[in-house]
Parts: C-alpha cells; sequence; structure tokens
C-alpha cells in the first residue's frame, strides 16, 4: 500500500477582477493582427497566445468587443499543452475571425487576460496592445450601396427602376366567386387534416425507432467497449500513457451508459453503484469497477506511471467488463 495523502485545497481569495478567466498559475499573453489596412468584406484574423504554466485547459476565451460595423465569427482555440513535473506547460492560441463591412477607421481595444498568480499569492491583469484598423470601400457590385440602417442589411438600388405595362391577355374573375369552391378553397380545408395524419403516423413511427435504438444500445454496449480496449490495448503496446487512460475511460463510462441506458452527463459513483445494485450485481464487481475507474483518473494525471500499472489497468477493465456482461445478461 502506499502511504496516506493529505491534500489541502484552498479556495481563490475573494478580489476577483472583472473578466476573471479562471487561469491559475504564471502566464503571459501576446497578441498580433495579420492585416491593418483592408478593404471592406476582407477578412481580419487577430491571434491571442496566452502561454505558461497552470491550468490551461480550463481557461475561458477572453471577450473582445469588436466595432459594431464588424461582422463577427466564433473564436477558434487551439491547445497546445503538455504534462511536466511542474505541471501544465505549454499555450492556448486564440483566433478571431472578423469582416469589417463599412469603410472607415476603426481601433480594436485591448484585450484584457486576468489570472491568479501562485507565486506572488495575488491576482494579475495583463493587456495587449490595442490596433487601429484602417478599412478602405472595396470593389464595387452591379448594385449600389446608398445606405445602411441595421448594420446588418444594405439597401441596394435594383438594377431597373421602371416597369414596363403587360401587354399580355389577362383572364378577370367576377368579384366575390374567385376563391369560393376553387382549388384553393379546397385545399384550404384538406391540407391542415392531412397534415395532422402525417404528423400521427411520423411521431408513432419515431416512438417506435426511439425504443429500438435503446433496446440497440444495450446489446451492443458490450461490443463497443471491446472495441474501445482494444483500442487501449494499442495505445498501451505504444507507451501512449495519456490516450491509454482515456480510451480506457470512455470504454468504461460508456459501457456503463449503454447498458443502464443512462447518459453518460448524468453518470456518478453513487448512482452506478444504486443502479448496478439494482440489476443483481454483487457488491465485491461493484467495487473491483469503482476502483477501475478512481486507479484511471488519478494515473491521467500523476507525474509518470510504469507500463506494470498500465497493464493492471488494462486487465482489471477487460475483466470487470466481462463479468459484469454476464451477470447482467443473466439477470
Amino acid at each position: 500500500l502506499s502511504p496516506k495523502l493529505t491534500i489541502d485545497v484552498k479556495e481563490l481569495p475573494f478580489g476577483k477582477p472583472a473578466g476573471f478567466s479562471g487561469g491559475v498559475g504564471d502566464f503571459n499573453i501576446t497578441s498580433s493582427v495579420n492585416n491593418t489596412n483592408i478593404k471592406t468584406n476582407d477578412a481580419i484574423t487577430l491571434k491571442a497566445v496566452i502561454s505558461g504554466t497552470g491550468n490551461l485547459r480550463l481557461i475561458s476565451t477572453p471577450e473582445l468587443t469588436f466595432p459594431s460595423d464588424f461582422e463577427v465569427f466564433d473564436p477558434k482555440v487551439d491547445n497546445n499543452i503538455r504534462l511536466t513535473t511542474n505541471g501544465h506547460t505549454g499555450n492556448k492560441t486564440i483566433e478571431y475571425l472578423v469582416i469589417p463591412r463599412h469603410a472607415g477607421t476603426y481601433k480594436i481595444p485591448a484585450l484584457t487576460f486576468s489570472y491568479f498568480d501562485l507565486k506572488s499569492k495575488a491576482y494579475k491583469t495583463l493587456t495587449t496592445e490595442e490596433y487601429t484598423i484602417n478599412v478602405e470601400k472595396g470593389e464595387g457590385h452591379s448594385e449600389q450601396v446608398i445606405s445602411n440602417f441595421t448594420n446588418k442589411e444594405d439597401v441596394k438600388i435594383l438594377g431597373e427602376d421602371i416597369r414596363f405595362i403587360n401587354l399580355n391577355n389577362v383572364t378577370l374573375h367576377p368579384k366575390g366567386l374567385f376563391f369560393f369552391g376553387s382549388m384553393a378553397y379546397w385545399l384550404f380545408y384538406l391540407i391542415p387534416g392531412l397534415v395532422f395524419i402525417i404528423f400521427c403516423i411520423v411521431y408513432r413511427k419515431q416512438a417506435a425507432e426511439n425504443a429500438n435504438v435503446i433496446k440497440m444500445r444495450t446489446k451492443k454496449a458490450n461490443k463497443v467497449a471491446t472495441k474501445r480496449l482494444k483500442l487501449a490495448g494499442t495505445l498501451l503496446a505504444e507507451g501512449k500513457k495519456e490516450h491509454f487512460y482515456d480510451e480506457v475511460l470512455k470504454a468504461l463510462w460508456g459501457y456503463i451508459s449503454d447498458k443502464l441506458n443512462i447518459p453518460v452527463s448524468t453518470l456518478t459513483k453513487d448512482n452506478i453503484e444504486d443502479k448496478l445494485k439494482e440489476r443483481g450485481v454483487d457488491d465485491a464487481l461493484i467495487k473491483v469497477f469503482l476502483d477501475t475507474l478512481n486507479e484511471c483518473e488519478f494515473a491521467r494525471f500523476a507525474p509518470a506511471a510504469d507500463n506494470q500499472a498500465m497493464d493492471n489497468v488494462y486487465s482489471s477493465a477487460l475483466e470487470v467488463i466481462g463479468k459484469m456482461e454476464n451477470i447482467i445478461r443473466i439477470k
């Protein structure tokens, strides 16, 4: 047995700055923009890089307010993080893509990033530089933009402003008789009835398919878990520790989710234990399953783990899923 280890987890002190991103560690931030002199409807990419050591994966994306005349897209986030003896080290790259729709001179404000510094034990706020963007009018089209009232759509002049008189034969209908008894009149009554009937048929079909999906998930739970464990075995042979434990965890959580028909998002170790007892699984096997889960979760964040420990986890996962499959199938 390994010696008992006590971990003292302290809360972050009060006085969090506005826009605190949840970062804890030692970080710095840089930014760049790909172009400051462009034309309307050309894209601009502003890149911000947060680098350092700490909980980089848990840092939320800093918010940046762009001018109202810019069309803003969701930022793209790329994590380049590795686990070292000092913790998670690397960088988080955030790319903001925007498109200016009108000519003019605009300012993109500085990006603010706040985090808790472990060395000084205090909150720190970092800012990037502010950018001035000069936007010139792009090449025109056959449609001339004359005004903008909503910042979303332009009012355009049509290519023609005079309509010619229609010289074709025109069919006239007596007033008050054109709708009653017409095809549109009868369709007005028939279409709602047909829509209701189709809705009932589709609803019943969907309900039957949902029932079949639940049944198929339960049947294929062992097959899916075995496939994931086979991939985990390949990762074990290649010595890819972090990916190996991730795959074993996916196999264990996914198997229980499919077998018990409970979404993974609502699964906890407590309700797993209760549900397995209801299905007739004995306490000893439940304990082995939960111990395997705990060992995987601990090993993912441990600085190092030998191949023997990975072999033990792999063997335990195979054994516990095999035994549980036999018990639940019999019950």
